[in-house]
């Protein structure tokens, strides 16, 4: 299980070691786990930290600069 904390103030949510912009959202449950997501800024995307995957599928635009370099995982 991951570690998530919400630093509301900053705006930033921290999963293990890694700190990303974003917001756990309460109403937005994973459809595997039934957790609550992430809103992840950077990738303009929802995601699962205990499934460890996207919840929003990447727009196919290469020129999208949230989901052309977007990983294949979203945390490390």
């Amino acid at each position: 299980m991951k570690i998530v904390i919400e630093n509301k103030n900053k705006g930033t949510i921290n999963v293990d070691d890694q700190e990303i912009d974003g917001f756990i959202d309460d109403e937005k449950l994973c459809p595997t786990c039934l957790e609550n997501s992430i809103y992840y800024d950077d990738y303009d995307s929802f995601v699962c930290p205990q499934c460890n995957i996207w919840l929003d599928f990447a727009c196919g635009d290469s020129t999208c600069e949230y989901c052309r370099n977007r990983p294949e995982k979203p945390f490390a």
